[in-house]
């Protein structure tokens, strides 16, 4: 049975391959795992929001998250996203990938009915008593709409019960005030995809990164400056390697939709050669063409698609 070590590095939430009839692509699971493998990431986190976990049943994020374990083959860290609105859902999943080899577990608030905090409380407090792995608590009133005080997850962290957090509110004075109110067997996650240098800078042990998905070098190797506290050259290449594509990921559509994000991260990894699949609907896989045209002038300017 695994200890309960500390997490930390730079992290994939992986998007999982779906065939157009929607069924799940094992073989195109293997690929990504195998890519972001060989670009030198961390770790990766299957079955995450960017793995489309609200599409999925219990039944088939157990089941991709065990094909990731698998892939993985212990080249790198897998901690598997066992998110549910129900308990029984998360622990059942949760134990699933703790059987399967798991680095740990990866588990979001609760979301539509937003739990009250004792109610959070006594969520994570069975998920711990089912498990042995770390827990790494996902915060993201975004999309879970369960905001919570920096005295809360420090509680639940103090108290032996989440061994680490990924922040999405992306909010620098957090991670300090988190850094404090615990101690540094904490595990403090940057969970979103701009100013990584700045976070990284103060006191992130780790950062979970999307667009990591397509591209995974750049992100690593910007990743890597910043913890080892080389700033200059860490803002130098976020310039360089990440800031020329977060347009694709931040800007609207022509028609002023919100940017498909999910679609562009998978439609260019198939450019790039590796089967990343379908999306789920209502999400639509098709690119609109003005994001297609984006896109692929941005992977031939990183050298990925032939000019």
């Amino acid at each position: 049975m695994k200890s309960r070590e500390k997490l930390n590095g730079i992290y994939i939430p992986m998007v999982t391959s779906f065939n157009k009839d929607e069924s799940i692509n094992y073989k195109g699971i293997k690929e990504v795992v195998d890519f972001l493998a060989d670009n030198g990431v961390s770790g990766i986190i299957p079955s995450g929001s960017t793995g489309e976990m609200i599409a999925m049943t219990p039944e088939e994020q157990i089941s991709v998250n065990e094909a990731a374990v698998k892939a993985a083959d212990g080249r790198i860290k897998v901690v598997c996203s066992t998110g549910a609105y129900r308990t029984k859902d998360v622990i059942r999943m949760s134990q699933a990938a703790e059987a399967a080899g798991a680095d740990g577990v990866m588990v979001v608030t609760p979301w539509y009915m937003a739990p009250n905090t004792n109610e959070l409380y006594e969520h994570y407090k069975a998920i711990r008593k089912s498990i042995e792995i770390p827990i790494m608590m996902y915060h993201n009133p975004y999309y879970s709409t369960c905001l919570l005080t920096d005295e809360f997850i420090a509680k639940l962290y103090n108290d032996g019960i989440i061994d680490a957090v990924k922040e999405r509110q992306a909010d620098v004075f957090r991670q300090q005030n988190l850094r404090y109110l615990t101690d540094d067997g904490f595990g403090l996650f940057y969970g979103y995809d701009i100013c990584p240098v700045e976070c990284m800078s103060c006191w992130s042990d780790g950062w979970v990164v999307g667009t990591g998905n397509l591209f995974p070098k750049e992100n690593t190797h910007v990743y890597h400056l910043a913890k080892e506290r080389k700033m200059e050259e860490a803002m130098a290449a976020d310039f360089k390697k990440i800031r020329p594509y977060l347009d694709l990921f931040i800007k609207p559509t022509k028609e002023g939709l919100p940017t498909p994000w999910l679609q562009i991260i998978k439609e260019g990894l198939k450019m790039r050669g590796i089967d990343a699949g379908y999306c789920r609907k209502p999400v639509i896989s098709e690119l609109p063409e003005d994001v297609l045209e984006k896109l692929k002038e941005t992977l031939k300017q990183y050298g990925y698609l032939n000019a």
